[in-house]
């Protein structure tokens, strides 16, 4: 299981504060974990909470009374008290591909996965703060990229709306949880009652900067949104929303910013300017690779090949494939001039690099391969991704919990400087500028 990363307690005040958590109101965890939503929690609540983990459940009985803590399993256990709480708050685990819920008991319980073989554990456990908070109740959940920016997504998103009214979505900068780089969003949403469909409403889009994590006390508590942010820790926040979501578009508030940035310059799809294809490779017992070059053999550019400034390091980490090897897919082969760019790696996600003259290579399925159309510069665009600019607009795109990746699709959708395009095919940024 990916994902039990712990919540530090000024991010736990940081979502009560954005529920407006106040005594005298039913609170559940259905996750508890170490105990943090429940130490964290406002003085005059009555807390409840789950917790599946035994190496937990001793200490959790002795914050929270017998009857309030249930041992088990939250999706089979807590159905008695569906639409009972005022706010349903935590951070629930997150999948790996290897611990995604498959029992079917399980499945048909829940309208997200009724008719599916598997479901990510945070989708099911969103839709459970859902089904136990009241008509009129709150859910502050934690929830990775995912959920709220994928395209395969998209019906969790329209399932949410039709249900709920979103008021907050918070980016937490990376960094937030010990031991994984994890990008996760806050999200603070409103049950509505069965028979209501009032019209959307705005939400509110709150970014964290990447700083450095400190650990500190918060301040005074105040009704809007950001400032209540900028008290939990010292993380800098800013605004960009707020905005109407739509099931089909990235919630994140990250992909609301660009968008806004984008609309102040002339901007164009990557998409629009190459064309893009996939990397090849094969592994186990079919994984044969060459330290030495031959006649059969075309070189094989790995993520380890990307210099971290940009640009391929050919006397580091080099391999070669048989052209006659099952290594070997001709649609994987790269020529002159194309675009390499990692799409997947801790640390390497991102780096791009043309390829020189004279090199005969494939590239491996870490790396996407972008053909330029006429008149595009392939140099022009690895050095703006290579910029600190362009790593920005990157990690924007990335996806995933703990290792990163950008998709084909993302990567062709991203919205590049229209300069760029405009830039002769022989000519890079740094020639212009000299």
């Amino acid at each position: 299981m990916i994902g039990q990363f712990f919540t530090p307690e000024p991010v736990a005040r940081l979502m009560y504060r954005l529920a407006k958590a106040r005594a005298g109101q039913r609170v559940m965890d259905p996750s508890c974990g170490n105990g943090v939503f429940i130490r964290a929690a406002p003085v005059g609540c009555k807390l409840f909470g789950c917790e599946l983990d035994e190496r937990y459940c001793a200490m959790l009985k002795k914050l929270l009374s017998q009857q309030r803590f249930i041992s088990g399993d939250a999706f089979t256990e807590l159905r008695p008290i569906h639409d009972t709480f005022d706010l349903v708050i935590g951070n629930p685990p997150f999948s790996a591909q290897s611990r995604l819920e498959r029992r079917p008991e399980v499945l048909k319980q829940f309208d997200l996965s009724a008719g599916r073989c598997s479901q990510c554990l945070e989708v099911l456990f969103l839709e459970l703060f859902w089904r136990l908070a009241k008509p009129g109740g709150r859910i502050v959940i934690i929830l990775p990229d995912g959920p709220l920016a994928n395209r395969p997504f998209h019906y969790v998103r329209r399932w949410l709306l039709d249900r709920a009214q979103i008021e907050i979505i918070v980016s937490l900068p990376r960094g937030i949880f010990a031991s994984t780089a994890a990008k996760t969003n806050i999200v603070v949403a409103k049950k509505r009652s069965p028979s209501a469909s009032p019209p959307p409403k705005p939400a509110c889009l709150i970014i964290g900067a990447e700083n450095e994590w400190l650990n500190r006390e918060d301040g005074k508590a105040r009704r809007q949104s950001l400032a209540f942010c900028r008290r939990a820790f010292p993380v800098q926040f800013h605004r960009c929303g707020p905005v109407i979501l739509t099931p089909d578009a990235d919630w994140r508030p990250e992909a609301f910013a660009a968008a806004s940035s984008e609309a102040s310059q002339a901007v164009v799809r990557i998409g629009d300017l190459f064309h893009l294809r996939g990397g090849f490779a094969r592994y186990g017992h079919q994984r044969e690779l060459f330290d030495q070059p031959a006649p059969d053999r075309v070189c094989f550019i790995r993520a380890k090949n990307f210099s971290h400034s940009g640009g391929l390091r050919r006397d580091h980490n080099c391999a070669c494939i048989a052209k006659t090897g099952p290594m070997f897919r001709e649609a994987a082969a790269v020529r002159e001039g194309e675009l390499l760019f990692v799409r997947v790696g801790v640390g390497c996600y991102g780096r791009a690099a043309v390829i020189p003259p004279g090199l005969v290579a494939q590239a491996d399925d870490w790396i996407h391969i972008l053909t330029p159309k006429a008149g595009v510069s392939a140099q022009a665009v690895a050095d703006w991704l290579n910029s600190a600019q362009g790593r920005v607009e990157v990690r924007r795109l990335a996806k995933g919990v703990g290792t990163m990746s950008v998709s084909k699709s993302s990567l062709a959708g991203l919205r590049i400087p229209a300069r760029l395009s405009m830039i002769g095919p022989s000519e890079s940024l740094d020639t212009r500028k000299r």
